[in-house]
């Protein structure tokens, strides 16, 4: 019988491997990995070769098989780098906190990287816990920062001489998207009660937004096109690391009623309908996705009465019904000026979500099952923006039922005019 078992063991194994690494036949080669698993769990690599082969074929689909995979793995071999960030990931995916906590701490204790602090710091601030979240956040700067890589070691020593800036000039610089710098704006006010300047850049076409808003009256905001070596600044920062600073809490943001201000005047004046802006999807170049919906959904909402739908994205799909405005946006003043003048705002998560909460407008907010690291809150508010109600997937992707209910949250408002 051992004999036997021992001869199937590699027949599976061997076929595993072919359809694995030759064919590339990557569900047949998860049915051979079953099949060697079920007689023998002393294998850790097999159980990580499986892991990431459901990871590749089924994604988050198939999240507890991958956990129980990583499990098997971890009774075998304890204390695997490997095997510990799988563990961590998909606990932490399947809302399994404590677990996650878990197994990112033990991760920590052996030989980290500045990718698992990053990690772990974005673990952290999903769960609201701003002030160790963002001192292990700080790491990933040591992972690629193009802005200040010959002048900052961002971590979490360096940033301990920003704690006393009273006679330094701050030059506080961007990162990520365009979203990013409108939500962690917020933050830049209060370094300049700490800092003799502060110096904010941002990108071109927030420039003209950010400047001319109250909250940054006494801040010098310049764009990225102006050339740095030409700025004096005793000290860099992040824009990702302000929260450190200030010492943020989760609890109670600055800002959240909205700080962004831009003067429109009902400039489009274009209907007397309930005006309603939608985007339904983010920058491609994004490190994330499962945030995206096709227009498509949105044209439930065409058939309650009295509602007009206009486009704010930049590159619009067509689609009949919806009225394109994105396309002849020049810079995000114009953005500003056409979110505003709508009734209400149905966005994902992207800049254009970010931007009705700053300026304080009505907005829903459209979430998948799992979300980016920023939204540690989405009950009656998202935390970062009170104007902005989250409506959350209850399953990854699965967005009928999110357009369902968001259908009928919209035809009470429009019914009420409230």
């Amino acid at each position: 019988m051992q004999n036997s078992n021992q001869n199937l063991l590699v027949e599976y194994i061997t076929l595993a491997n072919h359809y694995n690494l030759e064919k590339k036949d990557y569900k047949k080669a998860i049915e051979y990995y079953e099949k060697y698993v079920e007689l023998d769990k002393t294998k850790a690599v097999v159980f990580n070769i499986l892991a990431n082969l459901y990871s590749k074929v089924y994604g988050d689909n198939s999240l507890k098989r991958q956990l129980e995979c990583y499990e098997a793995a971890n009774l075998v071999k304890p204390n695997d780098r490997l095997i510990l960030h799988g563990l961590a990931f998909c606990s932490e995916k399947l809302n399994r906190k404590e677990e996650a906590d878990k197994y990112y701490k033990q991760l920590l204790q052996i030989n980290p990287t500045p990718t698992d602090y990053y990690n772990y710091g974005g673990f952290l601030i999903h769960n609201g816990d701003f002030k160790n979240g963002h001192k292990y956040f700080a790491y990933r700067n040591l992972i690629d920062n193009e802005v200040f890589k010959n002048t900052l070691t961002p971590n979490i020593e360096s940033l301990e001489k920003l704690k006393n800036i009273a006679d330094k000039a701050v030059l506080v610089h961007y990162e990520q998207g365009f979203g990013d710098t409108i939500m962690y704006s917020r933050f830049v006010p209060a370094l300049k009660e700490k800092a003799k300047k502060v110096i904010f850049v941002v990108q071109e076409e927030l420039l003209g937004l950010i400047k001319n808003s109250s909250i940054f009256k006494n801040i010098i905001v310049i764009s990225n096109k102006e050339d740095l070596s030409q700025i004096q600044y005793d000290l860099p920062l992040m824009l990702l690391d302000t929260p450190l600073l200030v010492n943020a809490d989760s609890s109670n943001l600055p800002y959240a009623d909205g700080y962004l201000e831009v003067n429109y005047n009902n400039s489009l004046n274009i209907s007397q309908k309930f005006k309603i802006g939608i985007a339904y999807s983010g920058d491609k170049s994004a490190n994330y996705s499962g945030r995206d919906v096709g227009i498509k959904f949105f044209k439930s909402l065409l058939k309650i009465d009295n509602v007009e739908l206009y486009s704010l994205q930049k590159d619009a799909d067509i689609c009949e019904g919806i009225i394109s405005l994105g396309q002849d946006f020049k810079n995000f003043t114009d953005t500003a000026c056409a979110i505003k003048n709508m009734d209400l705002i149905i966005s994902t998560d992207n800049v254009i979500l970010n931007l009705a909460g700053a300026l304080g407008v009505r907005t829903i907010g459209l979430f998948n099952n799992q979300t980016n690291y920023r939204w540690f809150k989405l009950k009656d508010n998202t935390g970062w923006y009170k104007s902005i109600m989250p409506i959350q997937a209850k399953q990854q992707n699965d967005w009928v039922p999110v357009f369902e209910k968001l259908q009928e949250i919209v035809t009470e408002i429009v019914r009420n005019g409230k």
